[in-house]
């Protein structure tokens, strides 16, 4: 057999899989809280060894929570996997070790949160040789791997600007509320927001742009300071929605609620709930559980189909959809949705 040969028919192989694993996903994406009932897949693991995935998180927190409940979903129709959740701890030693463990046990595909893009990439580089397929979620990494399934950092910040700009009448001044340099979705989301109200609203001036650490509370001392200095800021964008609803907090303390725009990141169901409120503006709201699932469908289709991390010719990248959530449309996310 040719090499041509044995390519095509691994093609064939993989569009066969993809077939299953896109039913698979689907059905899931349909009614997310429902029990979701056997496949055939149970019949491939009677008599048979389940193989192993697991998910190394940054650390114990509600989007990655979401995304383990959206890939167990989707492992568990399948009646073939054993699936866990490991916590990093925050800790760039953690997420290694719990790396070259799942590669010595003969994982078939490991989820990865990467807590640092650069640090991970060797034990990236070691499953990749050993045929074990990593799957990142919104952080990536400088090794290339099986797939990268994000949100939509970069676009929907910069339409996170549009829409800021025009409750703000096109005019004014805003004020970010930033996590720490060096982190890629920090840049997406800090670039995306200023190239969008450059390009869409160029009468709104960026005064300024703090570190807030990803904090409510670190947010509420940052736009405390900026306010002294800025005293006419009248729009705020936190890079995630704990740093924004910081920006509420003080909003609403110094009694100027209604004369503040504010859109935050994420769309966790805090933020939700103080836009029903009449609080918060908006936000970038994404289903995470979703998220999940479409990772764990990837997952299915390359361990069913016995596609090996050599496999790959380059990284697959998935951007999640996503919508700008506000009061006029924030009641269409379902409570089965939030997160």
């Amino acid at each position: 057999m040719t090499e041509d040969t044995k390519s095509d028919e691994s093609r064939r192989h993989f569009l066969k899989s993809m077939a299953l694993g896109s039913a698979v996903m689907g059905a899931s994406a349909v009614a997310p809280g429902l029990p979701l009932t056997k496949t055939s897949g149970a019949a491939k693991a009677d008599g048979h060894a389940k193989q192993k995935m697991a998910f190394i998180q940054w650390q114990p927190h509600t989007v990655p929570n979401a995304w383990s409940k959206g890939i167990e979903e989707v492992l568990n129709a399948q009646e073939i996997f054993d699936y866990q959740l490991l916590d990093g701890q925050n800790k760039v030693e953690v997420q290694v070790s719990l790396m070259d463990t799942l590669i010595n046990d003969g994982a078939s595909v490991i989820f990865l949160q990467p807590i640092d893009s650069v640090a991970l990439a060797p034990s990236i580089a070691s499953a990749k040789r050993r045929g074990i397929s990593v799957i990142t979620l919104n952080i990536d990494a400088t090794e290339e791997h099986a797939a990268h399934v994000e949100m939509n950092h970069y676009f929907g910040a910069k339409e996170i600007a549009r829409v800021m700009g025009e409750k703000m009448g096109g005019t004014g001044e805003v004020a970010i509320m930033n996590a720490p340099p060096g982190i890629i979705i920090r840049d997406q989301r800090t670039n995306g927001f200023v190239e969008g109200m450059a390009e869409y609203h160029p009468g709104i001036s960026i005064v300024a742009d703090v570190n807030a650490e990803w904090s409510r509370q670190k947010a509420q001392d940052a736009l405390n300071t900026v306010l002294a200095s800025n005293p006419n800021v009248t729009g705020v964008y936190g890079v995630n929605d704990s740093m924004a609803l910081g920006a509420v907090d003080v909003a609403k303390q110094k009694g100027i609620l209604d004369q503040m725009t504010i859109f935050g990141n994420d769309g966790e169901r805090d933020a939700l709930e103080s836009i029903e409120a009449g609080e918060l503006t908006g936000t970038q709201y994404t289903d995470v559980y979703q998220q999940g699932r479409f990772a764990a469908s990837a997952a299915t289709v390359m361990a069913t189909g016995g596609i090996s991390a050599r496999d790959f010719q380059s990284q697959g990248t998935l951007l999640m959809p996503y919508i700008i959530a506000t009061a006029e449309n924030v009641g269409g996310i379902q409570e089965a949705q939030r997160w």
